[in-house]
């Protein structure tokens, strides 16, 4: 073992396999797929992708796929038009520890980069409240690209300390704390260095400060999954175990099931200190029996009460939607009723309008980003679709779809003209903006003219999704 790695030889007491252990930190580590059950199956989604890319189904975790490590994802098509996340296996568990379903109010205390947060979105089916946190406002970033491609609309993103984030009590079902910790987990991506013993104390601190947070903001009978991906039993079992002592009648480990193989349990105790017995009900994923990165997750369940209802969030801090005359136009456009709106709401934002789900719940108090998806700038003189709203909303359009052959689609995702033959334009299509769709799924927005007689296609591909389209 390099003198870089050599903090993780204390877990020599721990596995017996160290050294099998050691091996696997070695080897690259294979990213994971999960579906957008929103917008395909996961059995589409195989297919779309055969001969692209090398899928394992993960027995585990039903609409995920486990990739060969030299697959790329991101370079598919399918990728920018949001059929599928993209993370590394073990960052599932805490998502399918939660269990979280429609009906919940769902809560992401450190949601940066977001990919668990969007799995939760589509676990509520696109419906209903999900809020996630972070604390610095530019790791919300890659979040909020997910809502964008993925098409969600019932997340609203807030910027603050997750230990401090001003919600009331008893409010949320489902609360995900994947919290701060020393990544050893993420050795086989090369974090090997070791952390100081101050800077472990003030994680350990941090730590302690979520988790107490995130127990006054659960209902009674609602669930809590602490998560870190770190080896260090101390922010694992350790503050588990600290937090069960301090709070034993209100919390108790829930034994969890569907576990990825090779899953271990809990440790029973590490060097001089003893844990929790019920810690055994807690998961370790060690990467030699897993097959992934480092992880340990826990699910916590807060006492039921004879009051075990959770709490109204409180006043809504969304805008209220002004009449917006460019609207009617904009919808009318593309065939769309009022009736096929009524699942979501419109609302105003400082630069466009979204739309969100319309039973989502967002109270005052906390700094919010974003609600939602940007439906349509507010700025134009004259309305336009945004590409999210048009790869979410396409499906319910009556007219103004273009059907693209693989050569346009080629020419629209690398920002390029086309020309078109009178043919491959529609009845129900005219000139101006227009719904594409590619392989029975919408892709975004192009602008249709016609000059002299030669129709052309514009493409309005959003700039930040141009990738290698080889």
């Amino acid at each position: 073992m390099n003198v870089e790695g050599d903090h993780l030889r204390r877990y020599e007491s721990v596995l017996p396999d160290f050294e099998a252990f050691w091996e696997a930190l070695q080897r690259p580590l294979p990213q994971t797929l999960a579906v957008n059950d929103q917008r395909l199956s996961a059995a589409a989604l195989a297919e779309g992708l055969s001969g692209a890319l090398a899928l394992t189904p993960l027995p585990w975790r039903p609409g995920a796929f486990r990739l060969a490590p030299e697959d790329r994802p991101g370079r598919h098509w399918r990728f920018s038009a949001g059929h599928f996340t993209v993370q590394e296996e073990a960052s599932l568990l805490p998502v399918a520890l939660l269990e979280a379903a429609p009906g919940d109010r769902v809560l992401d205390l450190c949601a940066a980069p977001g990919n668990k947060t969007a799995l939760l979105a589509l676990a509520l089916k696109n419906r209903g409240t999900v809020l996630a946190n972070d604390l610095q406002e530019s790791r919300l970033a890659a979040l909020h690209d997910l809502i964008r491609r993925l098409g969600l609309m019932n997340v609203s993103t807030t910027c603050g300390d997750g230990a401090r984030l001003p919600l009331g009590e008893n409010t949320f079902d489902r609360i995900l704390l994947d919290a701060p910790c020393t990544a050893e987990g993420k050795a086989q991506r090369g974090y090997l260095r070791a952390s100081s013993e101050t800077f472990r104390a003030g994680l350990r601190q941090t730590q302690r400060r979520l988790l107490e947070h995130a127990l006054r903001l659960c209902r009674p009978g609602g669930r809590i999954v602490y998560s870190t991906c770190t080896f260090a039993p101390e922010e694992n079992e350790g503050v588990i175990t600290a937090f069960l002592e301090a709070f034993a009648d209100q919390v108790r480990v829930r034994p969890v099931h569907g576990l990825p193989p090779g899953a271990s349990p809990g440790l029973e105790a590490f060097e001089d200190q003893r844990f929790h017995p019920d810690l055994v009900h807690a998961c370790r994923l060690w990467p030699q029996r897993s097959g992934t990165g480092g992880f340990f997750a826990v699910c916590l369940e807060k006492a039921a009460t004879e009051r075990g209802q959770r709490t109204p969030l409180g006043p809504s801090a969304l805008p209220d939607m002004t009449e917006d005359p460019r609207l009617p136009a904009l919808l009318a456009r593309y065939g769309w009723t009022q009736k096929d709106l009524e699942p979501w709401r419109l609302i105003d934002s400082p630069r466009s309008v979204r739309i969100l789900a319309a039973d989502h719940e967002a109270p005052r108090g906390p700094r919010y980003l974003t609600h939602g998806l940007d439906l349509a700038r507010n700025r134009a003189r004259v309305a336009k679709l945004s590409t999210p709203a048009a790869m979410a909303l396409g499906p319910l359009a009556r007219r103004e779809v273009l059907e693209l052959s693989d050569a346009a689609f080629l020419a629209y995702r690398r920002r390029e003209a086309c020309l078109l033959r009178d043919t491959e334009i529609p009845p129900t299509v005219s000139p101006g903006a227009v719904l594409l769709k590619h392989k029975d799924t919408f892709q975004g927005i192009g602008i249709l003219y016609e000059d002299n007689g030669v129709w052309a296609l514009e493409s309005q591909f959003p700039k930040a999704w141009v990738r290698d389209n080889t």
